[in-house]
């Protein structure tokens, strides 16, 4: 490189113009790349924010006119996006308030795979929830406490549903020890009060 600088402006000429005949098939395969993959990026994200658009407006018309055939509409197109999920845990209320148990299983056990994470993940602990007061409508408490299991955080209404169906199994220091946790990580004064009763229920005794 020394070299190059240091010769003179018609040295430097012939230094790059055989530098071009040496490597020119690769600086161009090399500049192709380049604009094709700035290219590419473009419209990935240009895609991607046109159907996330597109997808929010699909949902905000399900909420708005709750109308099923537009949810079918977002799940056959976007099956994997997070409003689909939305939709499934919207009908899974639905099909339990029509009495159809089966349906709404279903639903929130694609909820619950779709977002199996290793981290915390507001979806999956919707649906788990609502999966388990379902089990326990059903008196299905063995569901509930394999349901939960698998569980690496659980708030303070699934230990609480937890608790509920140890209980119900006759597992009471099983029930205590969820229901003492469900106390730990809540703060509605209401709530603690309730799970203080089903703890003195258990034991006989007298919370404050």
């Amino acid at each position: 490189m020394s070299n190059f600088f240091s010769a003179s402006q018609e040295e430097q000429q012939e230094i790059l113009l055989t530098f071009w005949e040496k490597f020119k098939y690769l600086i161009i395969f090399a500049l192709i790349s380049i604009i094709a993959i700035i290219a590419g990026r473009d419209y990935f994200i240009s895609s991607s924010n046109e159907r996330d658009f597109t997808t929010a407006s699909l949902y905000q018309s399900y909420l708005e006119s709750n109308d099923m055939e537009t949810g079918k509409q977002i799940l056959n197109s976007y099956p994997d996006s997070i409003y689909s999920d939305f939709v499934r845990l919207n009908e899974a209320k639905r099909s339990f308030e029509s009495n159809k148990s089966n349906e709404a299983v279903d639903l929130l056990k694609i909820v619950i795979e779709n977002n199996s994470e290793d981290q915390f993940n507001p979806l999956q602990v919707a649906a788990k929830t609502r999966l388990a007061k379902i089990y326990l409508d059903n008196a299905d408490y063995d569901q509930v406490i394999s349901l939960f299991e698998s569980s690496n955080e659980l708030t303070s209404t699934m230990y609480e549903l937890k608790g509920d169906a140890e209980n119900k199994l006759g597992q009471s220091a099983e029930a205590r020890m969820s229901y003492m946790l469900a106390l730990q990580t809540n703060t509605n004064q209401a709530s603690k009060a309730l799970i203080n009763m089903k703890i003195s229920d258990l034991e006989g005794e007298t919370f404050e």
